[in-house]
């Protein structure tokens, strides 16, 4: 659990293929060398088909090594034809045409075949640390997060690195390797003539970072778009009853209106920046092209420094060039587009982990004596304190309760003791040893939480019952539900255990849902057992049997209960009770005591028709 002070890197995750991307690289070397040899080929077929043996002497050539490698091609042919013939000199002519162009595309595919599963297994590392940091982030991350937007970060945007970035750097590898060797090969054929192409080359590249300007920018505001639109759909049908029920599902379609027009307007302006690369790489290819046949026209005609088929060859040479550089340029848009993908992606990986592990932690082997707070301030922002000195002990094998008008800070003080959050200043400690010096796995394997708001997954309920221990026999989990009164409705369904609960548990009543969450923190038979108004959708009566079983088997093992209640019947045999009022302890001691005090212990009993702790109505 210890945090990861580096940023995100897409080449960190590279790295360790660094072999296969070399040998990847290789290959391509090796297609882009048959490409060019399929195109070199070109000029000596040309020359037996249309016999231009009367050609420019070596010598004469003004293009130098270009004419003088043609020359030494022609030579060759000559003395094949002298020795076997032109048909069957054609013939080898073509079959090496043919194996180049054969080789040429296995070494296409083998690379492919290498790059993929690198790839994929880049984008399944990413999405596991994305999903790793997400469960070690602070709860107050998500306080300040969207759902929805995180979901999408690590599902579309993940997806968005490898098809906007991954995929092009596999395709650009090619297209570079490619583009180097034809412009070499455009240089063998004719100087002139590449200088002439060298002189374009940057016209293309100021064109193409005019059309890509803010590209990136927009990419990321349309990400931020899809998050939001994705957290609406998810708020929404969370709350498709409350909409309905205010007649307001209205107001649900026109937010959601409203942002997918402003994706359609963003997204729009993106897509038409992309798609202008490809004409604009197009258009400047042709009047390149036709400058060419011009000047190379020249050559041939008034120079006559440049041979007809060597000509030929340098122009299938450059269309070959164009869909490269096309390419290239593709790239680079989508490389562009990706970047706002990988920076929302960032933004996770380097979010603060506040509850970090030291590198030297303790290890907390058990709960044998007591927990203790003190002098604990704590706030969730800067503004108000929502703990201020609190010091309490909680021995061991206690019944501990804490109530009090709504924030008052019970619920972080149960939010402390499994490290949840830290205190700003003063300590917990368990047995003596802080626990913000211990590890945190220790640390949470000795506590079992239940909170108000019930989490369940859409699993069965003995699944779902099983996550508070995995290693559980069926027998255990059944005592478990029955001591949490849950094993009577269970048993009534028609496939008892192996009811499937639906999604967050909506098969189910909230006092259902609250039975169950309550039978999976009794089964991992943690010598710590915290409640946060885990009883709050039951009626009285349930609650009471609930709690006076829990209390007994807690007695019984020695099991430490900590509960926050705002029901005080449920709570009245509890070995102390700590009252909290604005973040502050303002009366402890047992019912009977509390009641006795007139304070507001007893205030809060009245308000809930209680006398002597015996509730006289049922919630």
């Amino acid at each position: 659990m210890k945090s990861s002070k580096s940023s995100f890197s897409l080449f960190r995750y590279l790295s360790p293929y660094t072999g296969r991307l070399l040998f990847n690289l290789f290959l391509r070397v090796l297609s882009a060398a048959f490409t060019i040899a399929l195109i070199i080929a070109v000029a000596p077929l040309l020359y037996i088909l249309f016999d231009t043996g009367t050609g420019i002497e070596a010598g004469e050539a003004a293009g130098g090594i270009a004419n003088a490698g043609i020359e030494m091609l022609e030579n060759r042919v000559n003395l094949s034809i002298a020795q076997h013939g032109k048909t069957f000199t054609l013939i080898i002519i073509a079959a090496s045409l043919a194996a180049a162009y054969f080789l040429k595309n296995l070494c296409a595919y083998m690379g492919l075949y290498l790059f993929s599963p690198i790839r994929n297994r880049v984008v399944a590392q990413i999405r596991n640390d994305m999903f790793r940091k997400f469960m070690l982030l602070p709860l107050s991350y998500y306080a300040r997060e969207q759902k929805g937007d995180l979901i999408t970060r690590i599902t579309a945007n993940v997806q968005d690195i490898d098809n906007q970035m991954l995929n092009q750097l596999q395709q650009v590898l090619v297209d570079i390797v490619t583009f180097i060797f034809l412009v070499s090969a455009l240089f063998f054929i004719s100087v002139p003539l590449s200088l002439f192409v060298l002189v374009l080359l940057p016209i293309v590249g100021m064109a193409t970072s005019f059309v890509s300007r803010s590209l990136k920018k927009k990419s990321r505001k349309l990400q931020n778009i899809n998050g939001r639109i994705s957290s609406q759909v998810s708020e929404s049908l969370d709350g498709l009853k409350t909409l309905r029920s205010y007649n307001t599902t209205h107001y649900a379609i026109g937010k959601f209106q409203a942002e997918n027009r402003r994706y359609f307007h963003l997204n729009s302006r993106v897509l038409h920046r992309i798609n202008l690369s490809s004409p604009v790489s197009e258009v400047l290819g042709t009047i390149a092209i036709v400058a060419i046949l011009v000047i190379g026209g020249y050559l041939i005609l008034s120079e006559k420094s440049l041979k007809p088929e060597a000509f030929i060859t340098y122009l299938l040479a450059m269309i070959q060039i164009l869909p490269a550089s096309k390419n290239i340029t593709s790239a680079y848009f989508n490389w562009q587009s990706g970047k706002g993908s990988l920076s929302r992606i960032k933004e996770v990986f380097d979010a603060e982990e506040l509850i970090e592990e030291k590198p030297d932690a303790e290890s907390l082997s058990g709960f044998e004596k007591e927990i203790r707070l003190e002098n604990i301030t704590f706030a969730y922002t800067s503004e108000k304190q929502t703990l201020r000195n609190i010091s309490l002990t909680i021995p061991k094998g206690k019944f501990i309760a804490l109530v009090g008008p709504s924030g008052g800070g019970k619920s972080t003080i149960i939010n402390l003791i499994p490290r949840f959050y830290d205190p700003v200043d003063g300590k917990v400690s368990i047995d003596g040893k802080n626990i913000a010096n211990c590890k945190i796995r220790d640390l949470r394997a000795i506590s079992s939480l239940v909170s108000q708001d019930t989490v369940l997954f859409n699993d069965t309920v003995y699944n779902n019952i099983l996550v508070g221990n995995p290693s559980a026999c069926r027998e255990e989990v059944i005592e478990a539900a029955k001591m949490a009164d849950a094993h009577d409705f269970i048993s009534e369904w028609e496939d008892g255990y192996e009811s499937v609960i639906g999604d967050s548990g909506t098969k189910l009543s909230g006092g259902q849902r609250q039975r169950i969450s309550i039978a999976r923190a009794l089964l991992k038979k943690a010598p710590i057992l915290l409640f946060d108004e885990a009883t709050s959708a039951l009626d009285t009566e349930a609650e009471n049997r609930i709690m006076a079983a829990i209390s007994a088997y807690g007695k019984k093992t020695r099991q430490t209960i900590v509960s926050v209640a705002h029901r005080l019947s449920s709570i009245r045999n509890a070995d102390e009770i700590f009252v909290l009022e604005e973040g502050e302890i303002v009366e402890h001691g047992t019912h009977e005591t509390l009641y006795a005090q007139n304070g507001l212990y007893q205030k809060l009993c009245l308000m809930q028709d209680t006398e002597n702790g015996a509730q006289k109505t049922t919630s």
